[in-house]
């Protein structure tokens, strides 16, 4: 699998920015879960087999429209702060057009979230450690509107 680089540039409280997103790339497949633990999305299944991805054109839409919505958000307490508006704003976007959104899918947008965190330089652990967190904050939210779930995966979150 080769290493892609992705730059994504945008406009960031009034600043310009550049977002260098390193993801693993192989068939047209971009490798999302990176910081996603294991055991949430593969239970009994092997390492390899828990790999999750999506096509390279449908990463970068997904990316680019937390991106999109980090450049509308005008007043926030940290950079935390943006990113997580950003994922929630992709996360509505979805629920408003489909009204569920299914549980692979939700991983996939806290991925792309977990990946932006990671280009604009926050702590690799913290990403790991805040992950699930993110999930189950969503999860309790929403818990009409995620389909595909396990519900031993959403008690694993707690």
């Amino acid at each position: 699998m080769e290493k892609l680089k992705l730059n994504f540039d945008t406009e960031i409280l009034g600043e310009p920015r550049t977002y260098i997103v390193e993801v693993p790339y192989e068939n047209g497949i971009v490798a999302t879960s990176e910081f996603c633990p294991t055991d949430l999305i593969s239970g009994s299944v092997d390492l390899m087999a828990a790999v999750r991805g999506e096509s390279l054109d449908k990463f970068m839409v997904d990316c680019r429209m937390q991106l999109l919505a980090m450049s509308k958000i005008s007043e926030v307490d940290t950079v935390l702060d943006l990113h997580i508006g950003a994922l929630m704003a992709a996360v509505m976007e979805h629920l408003s057009r489909n009204k569920v959104i299914s549980f692979g899918d939700l991983l996939i947008y806290v991925d792309c979230f977990s990946l932006l965190l990671n280009a604009a330089g926050f702590d690799r652990d913290e990403i790991y450690s805040m992950y699930p967190r993110i999930v189950h904050s969503i999860l309790e939210l929403y818990p009409d509107n995620v389909s595909n779930i396990v519900r031993s995966d959403f008690q694993q979150l707690k």
